[in-house]
Formats: structure tokens, sequence, C-alpha cells
């Protein structure tokens, strides 16, 4: 009996031919479906004769992953994240689970980049503004050069927007607890605090993942050390951020505005603030969604479940240590 693999996707939105050639090849049985809502029910209904799971964004907890103990053999996220996958409790079932690292990190960063420059030029209220035929539709905004971007997190991602954005003339700042120089031909300063980074910063980009230990850990504390002029992009997590102490930034001046790529709730409610705020841009969480971060995502997912069947473990398995 062929092993059965089912990916968490709409295969009408992104292109998995990739995939279906490659499982063919291994000897897999592949599909591709989207669950509405990542609704749990619907995702245990779906996953009860699937062997193999590449999961998105649906929760995998001790609810759906007891309910599939002893069915699903390996989860592999389509994405770096693992936010969405309770690993001890995966650990525990004897589910494996890997992500992409470094697949996407490209694309994210570009997304961070277009964010950061729309905050200071508005490129986009022009470009709405023309299509309604407001002519001009011009904001005078803010260049990026001779400012200084503070990068919270020293990661892959922010690894590629230090290099995009070394073209313009900017002075980068740095904080990540776990990383201390910068990678060779980028001139960072790194700082000891996250205080000391919003303090300094003329725009921060937050690159950390979310976990418990940064929950909401963007927060008033934080915000009312930013300049009054200064902008936040968040391309990571949307739960990093207390999202009630910056709407209050935002809407008291502190903070001149925000780019969101990510929010906590995807997607959000029609009531959600900052849907609704002139100095706020939302996208719909983007960053990974090009042509070719999807083609380097399914060559490391073909490749992982390839070795997992091999009866190998795959290097970027994140719950190793809570495997029984």
């Amino acid at each position: 009996m062929k092993t059965k693999v089912w990916l968490n996707l709409d295969p009408q939105k992104v292109d998995v031919s990739y995939l279906y050639k490659k499982f063919d090849e291994i000897g897999c049985d592949f599909e591709a479906e989207a669950i509405p809502d990542n609704n749990p029910e619907l995702l245990i209904k779906k996953v009860k004769d699937v062997d193999i799971v590449i999961a998105t964004m649906e929760p995998w907890n001790e609810t759906t992953l007891g309910a599939v103990k002893g069915k699903v053999k390996f989860i592999q996220k389509y994405g770096t994240g693992v936010d969405s996958v309770d690993l001890k409790a995966a650990g525990k079932n004897g589910i494996p689970v890997a992500n992409i690292p470094g697949a996407n990190a490209p694309a994210v960063a570009e997304v961070a980049m277009m964010h950061i420059l729309n905050l200071g030029r508005r490129f986009t209220n022009c470009v709405g503004g023309c299509r309604e035929g407001i002519w001009p539709s011009t904001i005078t905004g803010n260049e990026l050069d001779g400012k200084i971007v503070g990068l919270a997190g020293y990661g892959r991602v922010a690894k590629n927007l230090a290099r995009m954005i070394s073209g313009f003339s900017v002075k980068l700042l740095a904080y990540d607890p776990f990383v201390k120089e910068a990678v060779p031909g980028q001139n960072i300063t790194f700082v000891d605090t996250l205080e000391e980074l919003f303090e300094r910063s003329d725009i921060v980009s937050l690159h950390m993942p979310f976990m418990p230990s940064t929950a909401r850990i963007i927060n008033k504390s934080l915000f009312e050390c930013m300049k009054p002029h200064a902008y936040l992009v968040n391309t990571c997590r949307g739960g990093v951020i207390d999202e009630a102490d910056l709407i209050e930034a935002l809407k008291t001046g502190k903070l001149a505005g925000a780019g969101l790529d990510v929010l906590t709730e995807e997607p959000p409610k029609a009531d959600q603030p900052l849907m609704h705020m002139d100095n706020v841009y939302i996208t719909s969480h983007m960053g990974a969604a090009s042509l070719e971060s999807e083609y380097r995502s399914q060559v490391i997912i073909a490749d992982n479940i390839k070795e997992f069947l091999e009866g190998k473990l795959p290097k970027s398995v994140r719950n190793k240590e809570f495997l029984v």
C-alpha cells in the first residue's frame, strides 16, 4: 500500500506540480487540498487515512495530535515557523516535525524591504488614489537614506534584509540574544538590549521566532522607547506584538506607522482596529509567496520526506528531544 501524503494548500492558489511529480517518482500518493479555516474537526477527519502531513497553519496540538497517534508518522511544515505545532506533544505521540529553514528568507526579506519603503514614501496611497482618479495622490514622505534601521533578531531573514538594504545610506543596528557578530561583509552594530535598539532606531524590523518567551515581547515598554517619527515592520509572527499596545502607540502618535505582514489572528476580524488605521499598512502574510521561494521549499519538503521514508531523520526535525 502506497504512503499517502497530504498538503494543506489549495493547488489552484499555489503551484505544487513539482511535489506531484516528485512524490510520483518516490511512489507516494499525494494530495493537495486546503482545510476550510484550518478547522480542527475537519482536520482530524481529513487525516484519518493520511501517513504524512505537509502542514501550513492548521493547529497541531494535544487534541489533534492525539487523534492521529499511530497513523500520521511525520509532519513536514511548509515553511520555517513551527509555532502552529506543539512540538512536545508531537514527540510524545511519536511524530517527528521538520521545517524548511531558510528557503523563504529572501522572499520574506523583500516584503520587509517593501514595507520599509512604503512607510516612508506611502507608495500604496498614491497607487490607490490614482486608481480612484485623484491626481496628484502624492504624500510627501521620508527618504530611507540617512536613517537608522534596527533588526530585532539576526537570523536568515534579517541577514537577507541587511544585504538588500545595504545599497542605501543607512546605519544598521541589531539585537539578537544568541548572535553578537555580523556575517562577513555586513556592517552592523550590535546592541545589548531590545530597549536600546528601539530607542536608537528610526525603523525597527522584527525577525524573531514566536514562542512563549517572545509572546507579546514587543509592547508598551518598548514603544515608549521609540522616537515619535519611528516605524515598526513585522514579517515574522503577529504574536510577538502586544496588538493592544501597538494600537495605542499608533493612536497617540508615539509611533508614526507600522507595516505588518502578520497579525495575531489571521484572517483578522472585520473590526480589527489595525485594519482601519491610516498609518498602518497590512499585507496578508505574503512574505514567502514567491515562485522561487515555493520551488526551494518544495525541493526541501520532497527531500525530507524521501529521507524519512528511507528510515532516516532529516536534519531539520525540530522535536528530536521529545520523540519517544
